[in-house]
């Protein structure tokens, strides 16, 4: 990434060392000069000072999410700066951005065109999620409209705030047209499998439009007090997370909200994500108070979501061990979603496993849908109670993690089936291999960081990768023990037999 310093100010251009992008891979600016200042001083300076007048919410949990306005900086600028003060550099990886589409028409949601890989302003160049976008382009309800970013500000007008706030972190633009509440939930249930805390969801919106140049003049009397009284109104359903309550006054007053439909998306997105979330209006104003004159005003809301801290059902967390340098990739949400489907799938089966199994009431990412082999592994007071697995990736994760929590609870055949009664003692890891690989030579096995595979004949055994380490055994240790345990001479592993290697990630509580 290259640095310019000009006059004290620091500007990041390009993607990575070595240079930006190809030109024709980066959308410019398309507003540049006109909803904000031009040139990257002018800009630095214009959003510095914003966010200097805007407070900081004391006692806050970590910003989850927010809505934000996205006229020009000199009429919703300082009502925007409210959200972005909240903002703690570094914190955040990826940003979701969902605003509503001005210029094209979009069916469902529309993804940045996949030979884009950033958006700029004048303060440089934000890359975008590439994996993202790629993985939610295979999902219902997304697909890329031609042109729908080409003049768009919606998304445009938040990124010189989030380059001053959020520091370094990837961009998932997402313009989205008009949909239905099924698809809505759709849209929702894909969003909240990326939750986290390295992640932020905002929704670009402006308030009511009022007045003849919009063509919506529904009261001519009182007009800054009841422009006043729907914003406050219509903030405070969206800050409840109240989306049939914010659905109603849309109905009711047929207020011309322009991304009311981005602010569903996300109210859904919320209601489905691990964490718990408080609502807040920070800030609320109307270009007819910035020029005197209401004849003709759009109103602004700024309104965060912030992690709640104070919540009873604080999420899991999950620890992660990695006994070598592979991982699977997952993201704090997955890790509690895949732990939280062993351990309610080891009650249902335990206590009878009645009817089927609530899959439905759990995110699955597509990551979580990718084969993966796992075993999960059972243990009271650090005594083995059970341990299955699958070492081939036959399965989507999610479902063989529930399918090995029932194996190893109900049919180990070193053990008895878990007794309810022992439910609420049960240690439980789950453990998640990568791609398995022949060795030559034992030479090339590691102990410690690589799980190891015997196949002589027809015999087969295995040890995972934290087996050795929990013994204390030495690489002959493990070899002699893993001949016994497919039913062979303790010497059987020193002359024609194979062996098969992987390393494992570990999730416990």
């Amino acid at each position: 990434m290259k640095t310019i310093i000009l006059a004290g100010a620091v500007f990041w251009v390009g993607l990575a060392a070595g240079g930006g992008q190809a030109e024709d891979s980066v959308r410019p600016p398309a507003v540049a000069g006109a909803f904000y200042e031009g040139s990257p001083f002018g800009l630095d300076a214009q959003v510095s000072g914003l966010l200097k007048k805007a407070a900081k919410e004391p006692g806050r949990g970590p910003l989850v999410a927010a809505v934000a306005p996205h006229a020009g900086y000199i009429f919703s600028g300082s009502c925007a700066a409210h959200v972005y003060a909240q903002i703690v550099s570094g914190r955040y990886d990826r940003i979701f951005i969902l605003g509503p589409p001005h210029h094209v028409f979009v069916s469902g949601v529309s993804l940045p065109d996949p030979a884009l890989k950033a958006y700029s302003t004048p303060l440089g160049q934000v890359p975008l999620d590439a994996r993202v976008c790629d993985e939610l382009r295979k999902r219902k309800g997304f697909a890329t409209t031609p042109g729908a970013d080409a003049r768009e500000h919606s998304v445009e007008v938040q990124l010189p705030f989030l380059q001053k706030t959020a520091g370094n972190f990837k961009l998932i633009p997402l313009l989205c047209g008009q949909m239905g509440p099924s698809e809505v939930a759709e849209v929702a249930a894909a969003l909240a499998g990326y939750a986290g805390s390295n992640t932020l969801f905002l929704a670009s919106s402006d308030f009511t439009h009022y007045g003849p140049n919009y063509d919506f003049v529904p009261f001519a009397e009182d007009v800054p007090g009841r422009l006043r009284a729907w914003l406050k109104e219509a903030s405070e359903r969206i800050a409840a997370q109240d989306l049939a309550g914010f659905t109603r006054h849309l109905r009711d007053t047929g207020d011309t909200i322009c991304g009311a439909m981005p602010i569903r998306i996300l109210l859904a997105t919320l209601g489905q994500c691990p964490v718990a979330v408080k609502g807040s209006v920070l800030a609320t104003a109307t270009s007819g108070d910035v020029v005197g004159d209401f004849r003709n005003s759009v109103s602004y809301a700024a309104i965060g979501f912030f992690e709640d801290t104070t919540s009873k059902e604080a999420p899991m967390i999950i620890k992660e061990r990695k006994s070598g340098t592979w991982t699977p990739g997952l993201s704090e949400p997955e890790k509690q979603t895949l732990f939280a489907i062993a351990n309610d799938t080891l009650k249902w089966c335990v206590e009878g496993g009645k009817g089927k199994f609530p899959f439905e009431k759990y995110s699955i990412t597509p990551l979580l849908k990718t084969n993966r082999a796992t075993f999960v592994t059972l243990k009271i007071q650090g005594e083995l109670r059970g341990c299955i697995g699958s070492l081939m990736p036959v399965a989507p994760l999610y479902e063989s993690v529930h399918d090995n929590a029932i194996n190893a609870a109900l049919r180990d055949p070193r053990f008895s089936a878990v007794r309810p009664s022992e439910l609420p003692k049960l240690e439980v890891d789950v453990s998640i291999l990568s791609p398995i690989r022949d060795i030559e030579s034992l030479k090339e096995f590691k102990i410690g960081q690589q799980g190891i595979i015997l196949e002589k004949g027809f015999a087969r055994a295995v040890y995972l990768p934290e087996v050795a380490l929990e013994q204390g055994w030495t690489v002959e240790q493990t070899l002699s023990s893993l001949s016994l345990k497919a039913g062979l001479p303790p010497n059987a592993w020193k002359e024609g037999a194979a062996f098969k290697v992987f390393e494992s990630v570990v999730l416990s509580r």
